[in-house]
């Protein structure tokens, strides 16, 4: 009953298509006008023959004498009728007849349109074979599979009658077999007009979905790869390669044949990705019940697609459910999901409504299609309407965000304009204040310096130095906004470059000493003087200078020039860090820098190098660059040479000195007109200075920034540290081992080895409390102070430090130092002072048994006994340094009397080279001596050889105790120098680890094997 009513529906939609009513094989039309152009469907009953073939290839009957014909419905399936037996199988071969009357008078040529014939057919007119889907056979192994649709012309008979015969053959596809849609009849005109009407439709429909995957992938690549760009551009792929596989024309079929196998693979793996792409297309992960399904969503649609493609076509039909399913399911979120959206304002969203309408249209009138099995022209405007409709959201999204986007830079821009007038007003609040202050510095300076000690000279030198640089810097923030709002004045005239070079090399010869970076000026003094603005010009050298030096940790900066044409060219070459490509595109531009996670060096507005290049410019000069990274960079600009007419000027300027550099107060000009105040003789300052204890905690800093080393001494008085500088984590792993440090403070932000790689390395050779580590950091967000912490650190202070602050941390850490100090100088005192009582005992035991035998040998006895007491008891040794001679002196004076004791049992095997005046840490070489006897030869029943050897080297000397014994497991060796809270093993060994530790950097190696013996090894520096 639905489905009358729905062939009725379709009638009315489609009038040019008409249905007609057959009856037991037999269809009259001989009152029906084929010129009018209209089409007939073939629909009613048909005579079936199952398992007979009706005609073979050249026509000739083959049916071996008339069999009663079964009835049956076209189009449909032969599933039940094929075999006869009451069991339904899709499985074999069969002929269809249809016998239809025409009027005999009309001689017309008349075409039929055979859609669908599962799985191959041949269609006979008149005994005539005019065309095949494939070859239809008895038997499977004959038969080839191929259902594409076909058509063919012919004439009726001289009666007027047309015989249609259509063999069928199927051994492959699981579902109702035979002619599957109707069968069109018409004039060879309007079957071919409906035919290419349906070509164009379905060619248009494809063509549009691919140019939508072309242009989606297109912006997707190029814009901000947003990722519903790329499903719609998959989406849209999907629909195609459905549409031309395996709907109506089947339009790829009929340029390219890839098998019915891969047309079911392909075109239902497509139908599963579509489905996943379509869903990603809209915002379903919003809908809360649905985001705790979808991970299992996403994993079955996907694994179904990956599946199929590996399937035969059986196994494939056997998961239509399962694809059935989940399209329903992607059909409902995808329209919940919709609905959502619209629901939040309708007006905002009618074309996604008017796609969800049209989306639904489709699939119900796909569904219509299948279970009618009409046959119609292609019909894409329904989808073609949806996808333009969501693509048509996606656009006005874009033009909606690119309007934004205009506004947001506006915004940007003005503000940017508003920080730049913000910076130059600051800028010129901060110049009065710091002008006071360099002044009055540089008068106290000049008025006092006979009054001062050098030291507070030297950081009011260094007040004065900082703040002409920070003149410097707040002329750059000034000269943003006049280089933005228009030309500066210049005030040009004849200018020498090289007393302007010399003038800047003073103000930055400090950062570079301390860097160990020589700064060379190679300008002669005779050079040619160029026309430009003086100070325009200090300010230019001052920021390439200062940029070299900040980027350059050692070798050289020169400064050459030299003239081509009427033009001077100046180049500032160093070797630094260099430059890579992309840096150089954007290294003239404002605010730029290098990254401080890749120079680890941090500081600047990156004002200057993008004001010098205007500079120049303005001056009609260009300044250009050449790096390469790792070796350096070389900046050169150009000015104009000075005219003869100014040469007269220049020299009388000449006359009355140099150029003087502005915001640099001179001690000469300030000072003058001062009153002279009375000078105290160097004897009675020196008799004011206090006394400077003598255990000062000694602090290693390092940071590459020479002001911040200065800061730091400022803040660290010499009469309470002892304080070593250094500019590199390399210049400081290269004295860590000059002697014994207290604490190290090392900044974060370093070149070539950053805080964190030098804590690294510390923390190699040392543990938290043997040396701590204090970090200093300009970053203090917790992932930063994680990393100090990771890599080894004991504690950090956010820079710019405060010197309470800096001072409690640094005097905790110390104190922390001390305090292990004082630990091993009590453990060294401890073990000095103890005696073995055994060890008594059998001394004294051996004396009086040698009173009865041999007194020679007692009092040799008795002599090496006393010696080593009286070694035994000298307390002020144990936390410095003895010749190595007294440390042998009382291990002979031990292993006397042990061998005394053991006789025969233990051995001792000397090997020393020449000593001279090597120093080792006080009982160091003894307790690893007693220790191989007592834990090792002395625990065999025989006992053992001990071989004490010293090796000299250039450098160093290498002591090593080794015995036979009984040796250790791997487990013990790796446990035997770990102090922990249940350690059984007593504090000997541990002790003397940490003592040299402490005094030569390195502690003892120690080698065993189980029942092989024992080697201890440590080396001492000559």
């Amino acid at each position: 009953m639905i489905l009358s009513s729905m062939r009725l529906l379709w009638v009315e939609v489609f009038p040019d298509q008409q249905q007609v009513t057959i009856k037991k094989g037999y269809l009259d039309l001989r009152e029906w006008d084929a010129e009018e152009g209209g089409i007939l469907l073939l629909d009613g009953e048909w005579e079936f023959y199952p398992m007979q073939w009706l005609l073979d290839g050249s026509g000739q009957d083959t049916s071996g004498g008339p069999k009663p014909p079964k009835l049956i419905a076209v189009p449909g399936g032969w599933n039940q009728a094929l075999h006869g037996n009451g069991k339904a199988s899709p499985y074999g071969f069969a002929s269809y007849r249809l016998r239809i009357l025409v009027n005999p008078e009309e001689k017309l040529n008349y075409s039929i349109r055979v859609p669908s014939v599962r799985s191959s057919s041949e269609l006979y007119v008149n005994g005539r074979l005019l065309a095949e889907s494939g070859r239809v056979a008895d038997t499977k192994e004959a038969y080839t599979a191929k259902n594409l649709p076909y058509s063919a012309s012919f004439t009726a008979d001289g009666n007027g009658v047309i015989e249609l015969v259509i063999q069928a053959a199927n051994y492959v596809d699981s579902r109702s077999s035979g002619i599957a849609r109707s069968i069109k009849l018409g004039s060879e005109e309007a079957v071919a007009k409906e035919m290419k009407l349906s070509v164009s439709m379905q060619t248009l429909g494809a063509v549009i979905f691919l140019m939508h995957s072309v242009y989606a992938l297109i912006l997707f690549l190029l814009g901000n790869r947003e990722k519903r760009l790329l499903y719609f551009s998959l989406l849209t792929l999907c629909v195609t390669l459905s549409s031309i596989l395996s709907t109506d024309e089947k339009l790829f079929h009929q340029f390219i044949y890839i098998s019915s196998d891969w047309d079911f693979r392909l075109s239902n793996a497509a139908f599963m990705i579509g489905c996943y792409a379509l869903l990603e297309c809209t915002n379903h992960r919003e809908l809360s019940y649905w985001n705790r399904v979808h991970p299992v969503y996403a994993v079955t649609i996907l694994g179904t697609a990956g599946i199929t493609l590996f399937l035969a076509p059986p196994q494939v039909i056997m998961l239509f459910p399962v694809y059935f399913l989940l399209g329903c399911v992607t059909a409902v979120i995808t329209i919940i999901a919709i609905t959502k959206t619209i629901m939040k304002g309708i007006k905002d969203h009618l074309l996604l409504l008017f796609s969800m309408v049209a989306l639904v249209h489709h699939f119900l009138w796909a569904l219509f299609l299948r279970e009618s099995a009409l046959s119609v022209a292609h019909y894409p405007f329904d989808l073609i309407l949806s996808m333009g409709c969501l693509a048509a959201v996606w656009f006005k999204g874009y033009f909606k965000m690119h309007a934004n986007t205009k506004e947001i830079a506006a915004t940007l821009q003005r503000v940017n304009d508003h920080k730049d007038q913000f910076l130059a007003n600051t800028s010129h609040e901060f110049k009065n204040p710091l002008h006071s202050m360099l002044n009055m510095s540089q008068s106290v300076l000049n008025r006092e310096r006979p009054l001062l000690q050098d030291r507070s000279v030297k950081e009011l030198e260094t007040i004065l130095t900082v703040g002409r640089r920070l003149t410097l810097i707040l002329n750059d923030l000034i000269d943003v906004m006049s280089l933005r709002d228009g030309n500066p004045r210049l005030q040009k005239k004849a200018v020498s470059i090289q007393p302007i070079v010399t003038g800047v090399m003073d103000m930055l010869q400090f950062n570079a000493e301390v860097k160990s970076v020589s700064i060379v000026n190679q300008i002669p003094e005779d050079f040619p003087p160029v026309l430009a603005d003086e100070n325009r010009m200090i300010q230019v050298v001052f920021n390439l200078l200062h940029n070299a030096v900040k980027y350059t940790n050692e070798g050289y900066i020169s400064i050459q020039a030299f003239t081509e044409d009427d033009r001077a060219y100046i180049a500032i070459a160093d070797t630094g860090i260099g430059m890579d490509e992309t840096m150089l595109k954007r290294l003239f531009l404002p605010y730029e820098q290098a990254s401080a996670s890749e120079t680890m060096i941090e500081g600047g507005f990156g004002l200057g190098l993008s004001i010098s290049k205007q500079l120049i410019e303005l001056h009609r000069g260009t300044l250009e660059v050449a790096s390469v990274p790792g070796e350096g960079s070389r900046f050169t600009f150009s000015l104009k040479l000075a005219g003869f007419e100014t040469e007269e000027v220049q020299r009388d300027s000449n006359s009355n000195g140099p150029p003087t550099l502005p915001s640099m107060p001179m001690q000469d000009t300030i000072g003058a007109g001062l009153q002279k105040e009375e000078i105290f003789p160097p004897a009675a300052i020196q008799g004011a200075l206090p006394e400077r204890r003598s255990n000062r905690p000694t602090l290693l800093i390092i940071d590459d920034d020479p002001v911040n080393l200065q800061v730091l001494e400022a803040i660290l008085p010499p009469d309470e540290y002892e304080v070593t500088m250094a500019t590199s984590g390399k210049e400081a792993l290269a004295v860590l081992d000059a002697k014994e440090w207290d604490l190290v403070i090392s900044d974060i932000m370093m070149p070539q080895m950053s805080g964190y790689e030098l804590t690294r390395r510390i923390r190699e050779r040392f543990t938290l409390t043997e040396l701590p580590v204090l970090l200093l950091t300009a970053r203090s967000q917790p992932k930063d102070i994680q990393s100090g912490f990771l890599a080894g650190a004991n504690d950090y202070v956010t820079k710019p430090v405060e010197a309470m602050e800096i001072r409690s941390r640094i005097e905790a850490l110390t104190t922390i130092k001390q305090t292990v100090r004082e630990q091993l100088r009590l453990e060294a005192a401890w073990l000095q002072a103890q005696i073995q009582p055994h060890f008594l005992f059998n001394a004294l035991n051996a004396v009086t048994a040698l009173s009865d035998v041999d007194l020679d040998k007692m009092r040799n006895l008795l002599e090496e006994f006393s010696n080593f007491l009286r070694y035994k008891f000298r307390f002020q040794d144990t936390a410095g340094l003895v010749p190595i001679k007294e440390e042998l002196s009382l291990v002979r004076s031990y292993l006397y009397i042990e061998q005394v004791r053991f006789e025969e049992r233990l051995q001792v095997v000397w090997e020393v080279d020449d000593c001279g005046a090597l120093q080792i840490p006080f009982l160091s070489i003894q307790p690893l001596v007693e220790n191989a006897i007592r834990h090792g030869v002395m625990k065999r029943t025989y006992g053992g050889t001990i071989h004490i050897r010293i090796s000299v080297h250039a450098a160093h000397a290498e002591i090593t105790v080794q015995d036979d014994g009984i040796g250790m497991e791997e487990a013990q060796l790796q446990r035997i120098l770990e102090r922990t809270a249940n350690h059984q093993s007593g504090v000997g060994l541990i002790n003397t680890d940490q003592r040299l530790k402490r005094h030569f950097g390195t502690g003892l190696h120690i080698q065993s094997r189980l029942g092989e013996g024992t080697r201890v090894t440590f080396h001492a520096r000559i």
